[in-house]
């Protein structure tokens, strides 16, 4: 009877053991492509991908100045990310929720989520509204600072930087130096933004970086640079001497600050599991324990036996179970973003200014292309380019 009871313990084991799949990973879809594909998948993918999905729709209709398109994608992936990565109680109790159950939901390492938060702010910016910009900014900040339950500082300088070009072109001078400094504090070769600045020049180099699952049974993933990474420098040209481009921030660092992480540091149910029973090398796993605790399994009548046998029984399949059952590493990650920001601000009188970005490899140049300047209503410039 005990054996059979075990059999039907084996059964639930194994059915635990297939849940610790990792999503499956859809074809690629090149980085330069449009966001259709992706607006198909919305119909068909897993309920768990939409928010990636919405990601990739609100950065590829961001570069085709398909704001349309971009806004609603953004806002809802916003909106799923803010019930489970907010600054409020009932965020904290989804959250924990969230991490406990290892789920399959994708919402995003912090620094993809808080790249969601710079593309729906720089939308406000090209809208001219700069308060709402500079919330969405300063809620990317707090997506940078979380790391499961504990609040850590930000350092995502990017988001810092846009703040303070927020509060610039608001007239919020004080706000705008209140960030300098802090921004100073990761950048201190920046050399700020100008009084009579009115347009901003923001360039994406490389490619994403790279999620990849590593280690026995791609239990746990670390990051990789995206590649190839064919220019690293901007040189923003307008008639005269070319003007250098600031690195503001290194993607690939932001990632793998976060990445490398073991699985069950995020799934940290199952891992909990794979550690206790990974580990048993005799009778003395804590089911063991547990089951010569009980003092039924061991009464007379020649069930001794059978519960040492059971034991031996047990003892292997969870051997095998926590072997076979190591949850794999969640490799799915937003492909289009890129491998660095730069940035650039001038003062133009309000005038659209006729750039160009010169793409450079360790000094040598790589490409050329034309940067897309849009004015708002207050005739201050957004211009945007990317390599790729």
């Amino acid at each position: 009877m005990k054996l059979a009871a075990l059999s039907g313990a084996l059964a639930l084991a194994a059915a635990s053991a297939a849940q610790a799949a990792a999503p499956p990973i859809l074809p690629p879809v090149p980085y330069d492509a449009g966001p259709e594909t992706f607006v198909g998948r919305l119909a068909t993918d897993l309920p768990g991908n939409r928010v990636l999905n919405q990601m990739e729709i609100g950065a590829r209709a961001f570069w085709r100045a398909d704001y349309a398109t971009a806004k609603p994608a953004l806002d809802d992936a916003i909106m799923r990310i803010d019930s489970v990565f907010s600054d409020n109680a009932n965020a904290a109790k989804a959250r924990k929720l969230w991490y406990d159950e290892g789920s399959k939901d994708f919402k995003g390492e912090p620094y993809e989520r808080a790249m969601v938060f710079m593309y729906r702010g720089l939308i406000y910016l090209h809208d001219a509204d700069y308060e709402n910009a500079r919330a969405a900014f300063r809620r990317g900040l707090m997506q940078d600072a979380f790391a499961e339950e504990d609040q850590n500082r930000s350092d995502f300088a990017l988001l810092l930087f846009l703040d303070a070009w927020a509060s610039h072109l608001n007239g919020d001078t004080d706000l705008r130096d209140e960030t300098m400094v802090q921004l100073k504090k990761l950048r201190p070769t920046y050399g700020g933004i100008g009084e009579k600045d009115d347009t901003l020049v923001l360039a994406e180099t490389g490619l994403a970086p790279r999620k990849l699952g590593d280690g026995a049974s791609h239990s746990f993933f670390v990051y990789r640079r995206g590649k190839p990474i064919l220019e690293n420098q901007v040189q923003v040209l307008n008639g005269a001497a070319p003007m250098q481009a600031y690195p503001m921030e290194d993607i690939y660092y932001q990632a793998s600050t976060r990445g490398g992480r073991e699985i069950d540091k995020i799934l940290a149910g199952k891992a909990q599991f794979k550690a206790t029973t990974g580990g048993i090398g005799s009778f003395l796993s804590d089911t063991t324990v547990a089951l010569s605790e009980n003092n039924a399994a061991f009464s007379a009548g020649g069930q001794y036996g059978d519960a040492v046998a059971a034991v031996g029984v047990l003892s292997g399949v969870l051997l095998i179970v926590s072997s076979s059952s190591k949850p794999q590493a969640d490799v799915r990650t937003w492909s289009s973003l890129p491998d660095t920001v730069h940035v650039l601000t001038l003062g133009t009188g309000g005038g659209t200014p006729n750039l160009t970005a010169n793409f450079l490899k360790a000094g040598a140049p790589v490409a050329e292309k034309p940067i897309t300047c849009a004015t708002d209503a207050n005739r201050k410039q957004l211009c945007l380019v990317r390599a790729h």
